[in-house]
């Protein structure tokens, strides 16, 4: 009855956003310069009294032409100082303060404190609401309980006494009732800092509840690692539910499972001991009877364990795209759940890009989201409300299919995401394809791959862990032949003799785990992390001597 009644009052929020959200949305993507015109000269107009608005005159500017001209490109290192000022309570950025920070660990280096004003959290809200409505209008997601997977939204605050936290956290954080009502993993789990007691709780959880119609992942890693854990360590996790056996779970997760034996059904119960009793390892694949609905990132490096992911789904899962997302800012969001088609916020923020070939350029020419050609990739500019102007994230994009007269944007890989021995600029999505069509071929499954530009040789190597002992075959012969095929300056190179040819090895198993808690051990959020696909040997030397079933020679 309950979930009844939760269905019912999702369905009366959601019919009521489709008027006041998703309609005048749609409605805007058809003046889509005219809405962006308004939105950066609102922006400039609101903060011009801000430290940063007086020193770049944001009074004055009344055109487009004008704050291009007069406000430069930055990134974090320069906007930084003017943040840390902020923190003390003064007006550098913005005329209205802060009221949460986005706490970004990244991939390297520090961590960045994004600030987030009333604007910027209410644009969290809407990019919820917009994915909330397609996943309503599209799939069956809401339709039973949904598995999701997040970082907490608070993880403490600044002398200021403002919090900061992750975005995701601050995502769900912003859930309604009727919405978190929904969502069965306790909220305790997401604070656990031991990551495997952590990772019970969630494969606890998918036990629990066979009612699951969607799980919301924002890394596919994070699902894969529970149905992983599910499949290796059934009999334990079975005999802490049934008969409430704690002896094999950690003490962590220990804490949270009387709250989830509570929530255990009778008939799942039933379901769960016959299981139990017959010995019988559980598959995930039919774990989750009823699932209708994977959300998750697709894109860059996501999508290595996104392909593994799906073999332990059931047949017909959809697929659904988040959208282009940081801690930075919320860059587009899906209004399509059928075809992914992710248009930017640009009732949010102002979009500005330049073409790969020209952004290296001493003058590189500004495009508008009306300029975008679609299947052609460009570096991405964003300013947004809550005091970031003209930043530079340092991601590439590709421009997609829309809608009206905007064009939609989904993430490619960031930008130093390309290696360059002699030329040949190899980018991420270039290796993660190559890679991806070598091991389909060769009917192989990978739990993990990196590739190394050895500038010494002159070549590059591919590690590749594999779950078995299956022979590499011709695997690094498909992979060049890709390589060559997507990158022409990598096949003159190799024609020519200035690049050897590309040589495969394995990695020792394990060594997909050791990356990634190489990262989690310098701060980055598991639910943030990110494989690395394509890196330099210098800079991995030393891991790779510990990881490699066998030397360089």
């Amino acid at each position: 009855m309950r979930e009844i009644i939760s269905n019912i009052a999702i369905d009366i929020i959601m019919w009521f956003a489709r008027f006041t959200l998703r309609q005048p949305f749609l409605a805007a993507s058809d003046k889509i310069e005219v809405t962006q015109n308004e939105l950066i000269l609102r922006i400039l107009r609101e903060n011009a009294q801000s430290k940063y608005g007086k020193k770049y005159g944001f009074e004055e500017i009344l055109s487009v032409q004008e704050f291009r001209r007069k406000v430069p490109i930055c990134d974090y290192n320069e906007l930084e100082p003017y943040i840390k000022r902020q923190q003390q309570n003064q007006c550098e950025l913005t005329v209205g303060a802060p009221l949460f920070y986005a706490r970004t660990s990244g991939t390297t280096g520090r961590y960045k404190d994004i600030p987030l004003t009333k604007s910027g959290l209410n644009q969290i809200r809407r990019f919820q609401q917009h994915l909330a409505y397609s996943l309503w209008h599209k799939t069956d997601f809401f339709k039973g309980t949904v598995l999701g997977f997040f970082s907490p939204g608070v993880e403490g605050t600044l002398p200021n006494g403002i919090p900061f936290g992750s975005a995701s956290g601050a995502n769900y954080d912003s859930l309604s009732f009727i919405f978190e009502t929904k969502f069965v993993i306790p909220k305790e789990a997401f604070t656990l800092n031991d990551v495997e007691a952590k990772y019970e709780v969630y494969a606890l959880s998918a036990l629990v509840f066979g009612s699951t119609t969607g799980v919301f992942s924002v890394n596919p890693s994070s699902l894969l690692k529970v149905c992983i854990m599910i499949e290796k360590r059934s009999e334990e996790l079975l005999t802490a539910l049934i008969d409430d056996d704690q002896s094999k779970i950690l003490s962590g997760s220990a804490l949270i499972l009387p709250k989830l034996i509570a929530q255990l059904k009778p008939n799942r119960r039933k379901v769960l001991s016959r299981v139990l009793r017959s010995k019988k390892t559980i598959s995930p694949k039919i774990l989750w009877p009823e699932l209708s609905t994977l959300v998750t990132w697709t894109g860059g490096s996501c999508g290595i364990a996104l392909e593994k992911l799906k073999n332990y789904l059931p047949s017909g899962v959809k697929v659904v795209e988040i959208g282009y997302a940081s801690s930075e800012f919320c860059g587009s969001v899906n209004v399509d759940a059928d075809r992914n088609i992710c248009l930017p916020m640009f009732t949010d923020n102002y979009y500005e890009f330049a073409s790969l070939q020209d952004w290296g350029s001493k003058n590189p020419v500004f495009l508008s989201l009306t300029e975008l050609e679609p299947g052609q990739d460009y570096y991405i500019f964003v300013t947004t409300a809550s005091g970031l102007y003209r930043y530079n994230i340092n991601d590439v994009v590709t421009a997609t299919e829309g809608i009206g007269n905007c064009p939609g944007l989904r993430f490619l890989r960031k930008g130093k995401g390309v290696t360059n021995i002699t030329g040949e600029k190899i980018s991420e999505d270039q290796v993660i394809s190559a890679v991806s069509k070598g091991l389909k071929f060769e009917n192989c499954i990978s739990d993990t791959y990196l590739m190394l530009a050895d500038e010494e040789l002159n070549k590059y190597f591919l590690f590749v862990e594999l779950a078995d002992e299956k022979s590499l075959g011709n695997l690094a012969e498909m992979i060049e032949t890709e390589l060559r095929r997507s990158n022409c300056e990598y096949d003159d190179k190799r024609a020519s003799g200035r690049l050897q040819a590309l040589e495969v090895r394995r990695f020792q198993n394990g060594a997909g785990q050791a990356i990634k808690n190489r990262f989690l051990s310098q701060g980055v959020r598991e639910t943030q992390y990110k494989p690395p696909v394509l890196v330099c040997w210098k800079d991995w030397a030393e891991w790779i001597d510990k990881w490699a079933e066998k030397g360089k020679t």
